[in-house]
């Protein structure tokens, strides 16, 4: 079984030597096992599932903590071959192991018998959505976690939300809703094993009956953390919300959060939205997991895409509780040169090989940061990831917000509100196109332009801008989350933020005086 860790106060002061943690990648599936990650995976069949397979797997396990299942069609068709690989999973599994089995649609039935017949039996019927290939979430089927994964969740149109729920309510929904998912797995195990996911309960005693676990993948993919909506005790919202990494390389990211909730939690708080409290930050197979309250609400970028009327209001009320956050944390210091280094030239050196007139627009930052160094500059706190995914809007039109690991107590100004301007834009339009989001919002004659130059100027009147620098808060938002998706994507992945500093490298110099004149 994996060792847990004591609880840590409140207050968090872990350092990065706390996150010490295995070198290999998790798989998201591993997290059902009930102690969190398989020491011995086997994986039958073909299907290629880079994603989901673990690490750990081969083909040639004694005792197996964890067995993924995944033939192909053709497998399936192949005489005696499911026969023989049920057979062989049932001689492997351990006791408390699980086995997860991922097959054509026609196919799950017969699995089931011959699993049957081997004496294991089916536990959970788990939903991958979007699709298999992106597995963004896993959602078991059953009431109580359906109905808020259709509700608070899921992007998706009103009608197909309605009708999730509708079906969930019927005799024996969640048999028929588990067949018409296009995406499907389902966990066997043996009889009296240890229940799923049964170290996120254990870590802090909250073992009410009955229990499940939504779990999400971040949109970043493996650069972003996942999160585990955990229910127990029948209630309709989730009891706490877990995080954690599943690249080794990313989990000092948990312990980070829980210091930036401590120090920048409260502040957030009194300028108006809600943050999670740290409830506990232990290990888990020397992994950390951060264990947060959970806040109520329905995601803005669910709302948005679904046609809700909701955009003017909701800048507003963000504009609102930025001015009043960033009066509260403001302090003014001298732009050093480091600082400036770190937030424009050092993601600017790195881009600009990918850019058209990429050195230019770095020699051009270059002497725009040795013109301001040294000015005095109101640094404030910032998320730094304010995308409409981390902001929730519940029943009472309070707002809240999530996802604190890249936030900072010493920040440029604006950056925030640019980006979550954009991001608002783009989420109204089902995020088709960040550029075409950007350029409605910045452009000249922008759809969005004169209203979000209307909301920024009361942003630059709440803290006292140098009008130079306020210019470079405008770079240092867009080349901080196009590194960011550099660092984090594959060549082939689209590069949005990319092709917004493509566009400010090409337009550098109306960007200032407010005259993007340019076709974008």
């Amino acid at each position: 079984m994996a060792e847990h860790s004591t609880a840590m106060p409140n207050t968090v002061e872990a350092t990065v030597e706390d996150a010490v943690s295995p070198p290999r990648r998790l798989s998201p599936l591993e997290l059902l096992h009930p102690d969190g990650m398989a020491e011995r995976s086997l994986l039958l069949g073909c299907s290629p599932l880079a994603l989901l397979r673990p690490e750990s797997s081969t083909g040639d396990v004694e005792n197996a903590d964890f067995v993924l299942l995944a033939p192909t069609i053709a497998e399936c068709r192949a005489g005696g071959w499911l026969e023989g690989a049920v057979k062989l999973l049932a001689q492997r599994l351990t006791s408390d192991g699980i086995a997860y089995v991922l097959a054509p649609p026609w196919w799950r039935r017969r699995i089931k018998n011959l699993l049957r017949s081997h004496g294991l039996w089916v536990e959970a019927t788990i939903a991958h959505l979007p699709n298999l290939a992106s597995s963004h979430y896993l959602m078991p089927i059953d009431l109580i976690p359906a109905r808020f994964m259709f509700s608070k969740l899921t992007a998706s149109h009103p009608w197909r939300r309605r009708l999730a729920r509708l079906t969930l309510c019927l005799p024996g929904g969640e048999i028929l809703l588990g067949s018409l998912l296009p995406s499907v797995g389902f966990v066997a195990r043996r009889p009296g094993a240890r229940p799923l996911f049964d170290w996120l309960f254990q870590l802090d005693g909250d073992l009410q009956q009955p229990r499940s676990v939504i779990v999400s993948r971040s949109w970043r993919g493996e650069s972003g953390s996942v999160v585990l909506h955990r229910f127990t005790g029948g209630g309709a919202q989730p009891s706490a919300i877990a995080k954690m990494a599943l690249t080794s390389r990313l989990a000092v990211n948990c312990v980070s959060e829980a210091a930036i909730l401590s120090r920048l939690g409260q502040g957030a708080r009194s300028a108006g939205v809600q943050v999670p409290q740290v409830l506990r930050l232990e290990q888990i197979g020397g992994r950390p997991v951060l264990i947060q309250t959970a806040l109520g609400g329905q995601s803005v970028a669910t709302l948005l895409a679904s046609g809700s009327n909701l955009l003017l209001n909701l800048i507003e009320r963000i504009t609102s509780w930025l001015e009043c956050w960033n009066r509260s944390t403001m302090v003014s210091e001298p732009l050093a040169s480091e600082q400036l280094n770190r937030e424009l030239l050092a993601p600017a050196a790195l881009l600009a090989p990918l850019l058209q007139q990429g050195e230019d627009y770095l020699d051009w930052l270059t002497v725009r940061c040795a013109t301001v160094s040294g000015i005095p500059m109101p640094l404030v706190a910032t998320h730094n990831d304010l995308t409409m995914w981390n902001i929730l809007l519940d029943e009472r039109g309070q707002l809240g917000v999530i996802d604190w690991e890249m936030g900072t107590e010493r920040g440029f100004p604006l950056v925030d509100f640019l980006y979550a301007v954009t991001d608002a834009v783009a989420a109204a339009g089902g995020y088709a196109n960040r550029l075409n989001a950007f350029a409605a919002c910045f452009a000249s004659g922008g759809k969005w332009a004169r209203v979000v130059a209307r909301f920024q100027s009361r942003l630059r009147q709440a803290i006292p801008i140098p009008h130079d620098a306020a210019d470079l808060c405008f770079h240092v938002c867009w080349l901080h989350h196009a590194a960011n998706e550099h660092r984090s994507r594959s060549h082939s992945d689209p590069r949005p933020f990319l092709e917004i500093v493509q566009w400010l490298a090409l337009n550098r110099s109306s960007i200032r005086r407010g005259q993007t004149d340019d076709a974008v």
